[in-house]
């Protein structure tokens, strides 16, 4: 597998991570101030949608910065497998009739992130010279 490797693939996976991380906050932010066609406004404090849209907005945070992105992913992992099961049990097992694909690319892509860490443009590398976690 080494001629996939490219000299600019530390680059690619940044772009990546950042990219993913992007995706998630807003994902976050929909959730939690009720923008971009939120259904019903900003979720309510204490419920459910309000603690995934938190958990959303921070993981996001931690994935563009990369600040603890393995402990992030891993919660992140968590949280999509939680939400397609969720989804399953409203509209069985097919993701594409329980709207389900999302949480199963953004858990695929935590797997990832989960495995590599932030790599080198990560703002705890830049700190610590290590990552923590």
């Amino acid at each position: 597998m080494n001629y996939l490797k490219t000299e600019y693939g530390d680059h690619l996976y940044v772009i990546f991570r950042i990219g993913i991380g992007a995706l998630f906050f807003l994902y976050g932010v929909q959730k939690l101030f009720g923008l971009w066609g939120m259904p019903g406004g900003p979720a309510a404090f204490g419920t459910l949608a309000w603690y995934a849209g938190a958990a959303e907005f921070l993981i996001g945070l931690a994935l563009i910065f990369g600040v603890l992105t393995r402990l992030a992913s891993l919660f992140g992992a968590i949280e999509m497998i939680v939400a397609y099961l969720t989804l399953v049990s409203m509209a069985g097992w097919n993701p594409m009739a329980n709207q389900g694909s999302p949480a199963l690319i953004f858990m695929l892509a935590f797997l990832v992130t989960l495995a590599y860490g932030a790599g080198k443009a990560g703002l705890e590398q830049a700190v610590f010279g290590k990552e923590l976690f």
